[in-house]
């Protein structure tokens, strides 16, 4: 039997990584007020759809796919896991469940499960790894789910974003806390709460030390790990040259790092990392 994965476009991957791991992704809306909409696929250009946010005043909003485009999906899958970003960010999640019962209504023994992957951007492509890894070792579906829900509960995804604004207006975070950090310089450095909210973990001065502290938490986060144990994986928002620096930063000072993998974001990720933004997950 064969076992596909799904994912929502919330999950940054490059048109080879989607090959290579074999994945239907199932795309959200990403749009700037009334005058803007576009599917978040292969079709959109994040350079140009970056440049219309930045020369916008409307607000910039995502919308979830719909039941059916979940089902559709799973129909033609002989049986399939669905990674979603984290139910506390978007209705991605709701869909995907409604469109799984409508798919067991007409095949009650088609196996499909729904991950709320508690987590986004980054968080989601490991998730999309650790899952194509455990499809080729031929494990049992539900080992496959049990391992995967594993990972996830124990995952940490963390970032530093440069402009927080389309966070502030999609109501993730609150208005004072942009605006301080607006005007005092500040890059906060933010996490999951492990049930897929976002938080601020700490206010540092100016990016590049928040990246040397990023790097530092990992370090700590990992010291415990064995030595070239850990996957990590980078979301950057059109900041290349700084992920790759991140890159080598976080190879040296964590030796638990098996590999770090860097993607770009795609839409949906863009609209709340914005332009600059660093999403990783380990």
């Amino acid at each position: 039997m064969a076992i596909s994965i799904l994912v929502d476009s919330c999950c940054d991957v490059t048109p080879a990584l989607k090959n290579l791991l074999e994945l239907r992704v199932i795309p959200l809306e990403v749009r700037i007020g009334n005058t803007y909409s576009h599917l978040d696929d292969e079709t959109l250009d994040p350079q140009d759809f970056l440049a219309k946010m930045k020369a916008s005043r409307e607000a910039t909003s995502t919308a979830c796919p719909s039941p059916e485009d979940y089902a559709a999906e799973m129909r033609a899958t002989d049986a399939c896991i669905v990674v979603t970003l984290s139910s506390k960010l978007s209705g991605s999640y709701n869909a995907a469940m409604m469109g799984r019962e409508l798919v067991l209504e007409e095949s009650p023994d088609k196996q499909v499960y729904v991950l709320d992957s508690q987590s986004a951007s980054a968080g989601q492509t490991r998730l999309a790894l650790f899952l194509a890894d455990k499809i080729r070792e031929e494990l049992p579906f539900d080992d496959i789910v049990r391992e995967t829900c594993a990972l996830r509960d124990k995952m940490r995804t963390m970032f530093v974003l440069e402009d927080l604004s389309n966070l502030i207006k999609a109501g993730r975070i609150s208005k004072a806390a942009g605006v301080i950090g607006s005007m005092l310089s500040l890059r906060p450095l933010m996490s999951e709460n492990g049930e897929g909210e976002i938080i601020c973990l700490e206010k540092i001065r100016g990016t590049a030390n928040a990246l040397k502290r990023l790097v530092q938490k990992v370090a700590e986060m990992t010291s415990d790990a064995a030595h070239r144990s850990v996957r990590l994986v980078i979301s950057q928002c059109n900041c290349a040259e700084r992920a790759q620096t991140l890159k080598k930063d976080l190879l040296s000072a964590c030796p638990a790092l098996e590999d770090v993998l860097v993607v770009p974001t795609c839409g949906v990720s863009t609209v709340y990392a914005n332009d600059g933004g660093i999403v990783i997950a380990f």
